[in-house]
């Protein structure tokens, strides 16, 4: 329902005056477009307006999240309109409310009522309390006196014992009780009055709303759309690689996982994904200088031990329940528009997003990648050889950092990660562990020898080690194996590391710059099996203690 409000501005000039009208228009509106960012929103909500010519302050009521006032824009979809600007307008009502107050009032009454008449019956139970008390002195007085000329009969006697027990008993109970509940129902009142005054007091309820400003230079129907940012939305990706030994393929699908509480829905919208983060500043940080000086103490802090390789990415495998089935699913995929410094990727379909904080998975691209499958190993951390491939990203697809769900042959297997690759960016993608490709690295001596010189000791001492690495082929193919080790390397000149016996000498040394890290690359026939043997010595002054 459109609601119309003639404002009437006179402007006097020279002692003539001339009328200028402008009419408030409260329209209905729609969410009609949505573009989630990684941490926000743009939301772009349309009027279908029919206006005469005129000048107008068109009303879009009801905003219900609290949006960014600077990312606030207007666009008109129509001829001869003038747009003058817009602007968000916050009113602060009061709601006081009355019914709830009667009733809070009406409740408190009562227990107050009810307080009075266990009062009143605690009084009543005090004055018998005197009563018995005066009995009970008048019988400590008169017994000896009567035991004087007369002995008093066994029954009298126990007669007034029970009497005045019985009665004062069920006083002291009757009084104990009538406290408990009157401690109880000022416990209630107190309740309620705090809730009572809460709400007595005006509530201020904020009302938010977007105008618009104006001129119809010739009557038509336009559409008129108001967008703006919004927290409390966000999504990030995630994948499904399916990976097909016989074809040497890996078929890598991209999702977007979007959850939302904007605190309004998003019902049948258009809705795309961005890679780009308005919410933080665009402009460079300052550079400042470094400055040198002397190192404080940390606080050592006791880490947990885990099994990590820096080399095969830091990938821990887990059983995901969601994610146990490997067929195929057919899906519109998303079209993917380069903007400036970021993706965007439009959705074919309307979608409903409730604003619930559930997530929805939504398609966004697949792509088929030709690959070459290798297995890499870090024997010195984890036992287990992981599947690998080698892989090109696709022209004009960003693709973000993300988990992967990893399906062999249809089956899921486990997790894996992926970092932020470019478009044609070639990349490593790891498909989880292959129990059929056995590791094992086996320490077969460590010998300490503490030097002597001319039957003198010597300060130094030299220490031993000999390693083998057993790598074993089960699967019904050749396999090629990429695997690592780590050689010591001394940062101090008093402690010498030498290598002195390797049965294979390595692909490559200082793989990738990292010192001591070798690199071996074996192909393995089926039922092949590779070993390694390799020894150093590291010696080192007596007085400084390392670790082994």
């Amino acid at each position: 329902m459109v609601k119309r409000v003639v404002l009437l501005i006179i402007i006097l000039f020279l002692g003539t005056y001339s009328v200028y009208s402008i009419e408030e228009l409260e329209v209905k509106s729609k969410i009609r477009e949505v573009c989630i960012y990684p941490d926000s929103a743009l939301v772009i909500r349309s009027s279908f307006l029919k206006l005469k010519g005129g000048s107008y302050k068109v009303i879009f009521s009801n905003i219900i999240p609290e949006i960014d006032e600077n990312s606030l824009k207007v666009t008109i979809r129509g001829e001869n309109i003038k747009l003058y600007g817009a602007q968000l307008k916050k009113d602060y009502l009061e709601d006081v409310p009355s019914d709830k107050i009667k009733q809070l009032k009406e409740e408190i009454q009562e227990l107050e009522n009810q307080i009075r008449v266990l009062q009143n019956t605690k009084n009543l139970l005090l004055e018998e309390k005197n009563f018995l008390d005066s009995i009970r002195l008048f019988s400590n007085q008169q017994i000896p006196k009567d035991l004087v000329t007369k002995m008093p009969s066994i029954k009298d006697l126990e007669d007034t014992v029970n009497f005045l027990h019985t009665k004062l008993k069920d006083n002291y109970t009757q009084v104990m009780d009538c406290d408990i509940k009157i401690r109880d129902l000022s416990n209630k009142i107190d309740t309620l009055t705090r809730e009572l005054s809460q709400i007595s007091t005006p509530q201020s309820k904020l009302k938010r709303s977007i105008v618009v400003e104006l001129d119809v230079l010739k009557g038509e129907d336009f559409e008129l759309d108001v967008s703006y940012l919004v927290k409390g939305a966000s999504w990030q990706p995630i994948y499904d690689a399916r990976a097909n030994f016989e074809k040497s393929q890996v078929e890598l699908v991209s999702y977007g996982l979007v959850r939302q509480r904007t605190g309004e829905d998003w019902d049948d919208v258009e809705l795309s994904l961005s890679t780009a983060k308005p919410s933080i500043g665009g402009r460079m940080p300052d550079v400042s200088s470094w400055f040198i000086r002397p190192s404080q103490p940390k606080p050592q802090y006791k880490e947990r031990r885990e099994l990590k390789s820096n080399f095969l990415q830091g990938i821990t495998f887990e059983r995901d329940k969601d994610h146990m089935e490997g067929e195929s699913v057919d899906w519109d995929y998303a079209e993917t528009k380069e903007k400036g410094i970021a993706v965007v990727y439009k959705l074919p379909r309307r979608v409903t997003v409730k604003s619930d904080g559930s997530e929805h998975k939504l398609a966004i691209s697949s792509q088929i990648l030709t690959v070459n499958f290798e297995y890499s190993t870090y024997p010195k951390v984890t036992p287990f050889a992981y599947l690998s491939s080698r892989l090109k990203n696709s022209k004009n697809l960003q693709l973000l950092s993300g988990r992967v769900n990893i399906f062999l042959e249809g089956d899921f297997v486990g997790t894996s990660s992926l970092d932020n690759i470019g478009a044609e960016e070639e990349f490593d993608l790891y498909l989880g562990v292959d129990e059929n490709v056995k590791v094992r690295r086996e320490l077969l001596e460590r010998k300490v020898d503490d030097i002597l010189i001319a039957g003198i000791p010597s300060p130094n001492r030299r220490v031993t080690f000999k390693y083998k690495i057993a790598i074993e082929n089960y699967k019904g193919r050749k396999i090629k194996v990429n695997f690592f080790e780590a050689m010591p390397v001394s940062e101090d000149e008093r402690i010498k590391v030498k290598i002195e016996k390797v049965s294979l000498q390595p692909k490559e040394k200082d793989w990738k710059d990292r010192k001591g890290i070798w690199r071996w690359e074996v192909e393995l026939e089926p039922k092949q099996k590779q070993e390694i043997f390799y020894n150093f010595t590291i010696e080192h002054p007596k007085d400084i203690i390392i670790d082994l």
